[in-house]
């Protein structure tokens, strides 16, 4: 396959990659605003055992997300 090919295919890649943590950071963010609303919930209904749980898991997600934006780079050609 020629140069233009291989570029081609490593664009497309990398376009793909970049989707994918695009979709994965979109779904983490719906769960953590649900995570959110269920902490809300929660507090509101006096219900302060479940907090430190659902903190947890809102603090997860925000890891999570982070390393998909600064640890997770597509090499650039």
């Amino acid at each position: 396959m020629n140069r233009t090919g291989n570029g081609f295919r490593a664009r497309r890649g990398r376009t793909a990659i970049w989707q994918a943590k695009l979709m994965l950071l979109v779904m983490i963010n719906l769960a953590q605003l649900w995570i959110l609303s269920a902490t809300v919930e929660a507090a509101l209904g006096r219900d302060f055992k479940q907090l430190l749980p659902l903190v947890a898991a809102s603090g997860v997600c925000w890891l999570i997300s982070l390393t998909i934006v600064f640890r997770w780079r597509t090499r650039k050609d």
